[in-house]
């Protein structure tokens, strides 16, 4: 973590989707670290615990160029978290925000001239890797549209450094879970809680790469104190090496319900999932399960975090059960279990 003292104390720090997951809680460490702090997201979006925290708020749509000059202006340094986080989402919508807004961001720091911009990739964009574990190195095989549109979203932001010299540092972080989420990691905890997941999915002996949310917003603090940093990618992961089975029946044992050592086939979960697409589909919400989700869970996923360690960086939750174990109380205690 950043210790005191730092520049970035004396900074205007600008965080983008300043009220989704990510965002929120970035603005919580800037806050905490002492740090004036803008946040900026769609007009249309809940505000209620940003409000809350009495930060400055300057709408914005980074899709529009010239609603960005006003939010950039005297910013010494950019959280860029904002994206469309969505399997199920058009290729068209998530190139316009992933890709083209972030152009725009750019664009605009070229004439505002932050002193860092620290970048939201997502350490998805590697898809199903050969290479365990995968490195910044390693290749890049996106699977799906949102892991395109992620990698599409790095290049732009890289592209912007090594053209001009705008001072962008890249993050690509493992599947991010902690309170206040509800997507992605969180979906399989809630649907144990409810009583929807009876068994281990798939053979349950694969691996993930997973993130605490402190860990996401406090590397990128860190890496925002690190001018050697910038130009560079770092993936970020915690130091967890259990198997999606391991997590499943721990999560299990927390939240007090029961789930067989049962397997579920992976061609019935991929129909499941194909299903909730279909009937989401006809009834215009979103799918419980998705297939570009669920693939997840039938691959190995271990990123390389030395680059970030040998750097200087600390994680706050290196094993992922203590985190699961303090994420779920906090759902507890406010209800959302």
């Amino acid at each position: 973590m950043v210790s005191e003292g730092e520049p970035l104390v004396n900074k205007l720090a600008l965080v983008t989707g300043a009220c989704g997951f990510v965002g929120s809680h970035m603005l919580d460490l800037l806050i905490e670290k002492g740090i004036k702090v803008r946040a900026t997201d769609l007009e249309s979006a809940d505000r209620g615990y940003v409000d809350r925290l009495g930060v400055e708020f300057v709408p914005a749509d980074l899709t529009r160029k010239e609603t960005l000059r006003p939010v950039l202006q005297e910013a010494d340094y950019v959280f860029h978290t904002a994206s469309v986080f969505d399997y199920s989402a058009p290729w068209d919508l998530l190139y316009q925000v992933n890709v083209e807004s972030t152009r725009n961001l750019c664009e605009v720091a070229l004439e505002t001239s932050p002193e860092i911009i620290v970048h939201w990739s997502s350490g998805a964009i590697y898809g199903i890797s050969k290479e365990l574990p995968t490195k910044e190195t390693s290749p890049i095989e996106p699977s799906n549209n949102y892991e395109k549109s992620k990698w599409m979203q790095e290049q732009t932001a890289l592209e912007f450094y090594r053209k001009y010299g705008l001072p962008v540092t890249v993050m690509r972080p493992a599947t991010i879970y902690g309170p206040r989420g509800r997507y992605g990691a969180m979906i399989p905890i809630f649907m144990l809680a409810r009583g929807e997941l009876p068994a281990i999915p798939g053979s349950g002996k694969t691996m993930g790469a997973f993130l605490h949310v402190k860990d996401v917003v406090g590397s990128a603090l860190f890496l925002a104190s690190r001018k050697e940093a910038v130009g560079e990618s770092y993936n970020v992961a915690d130091d967890s090496h259990y198997t999606n089975e391991e997590l499943l029946l721990y999560a299990a044992e927390l939240l007090d319900v029961k789930i067989r050592k049962f397997h579920i086939p992976a061609l019935l979960i991929n129909f499941m999932a194909w299903w909730s697409e279909w009937r989401a589909k006809l009834e215009g919400k979103k799918p419980v399960i998705e297939r570009d989700a669920v693939k997840y869970l039938f691959h190995d996923y271990w990123l390389d975090n030395s680059k970030i360690k040998e750097l200087g960086y600390k994680l706050v939750y290196p094993d992922i059960k203590e985190g699961l174990k303090e994420t779920i109380r906090w759902y507890k205690d406010e209800g959302w279990l």
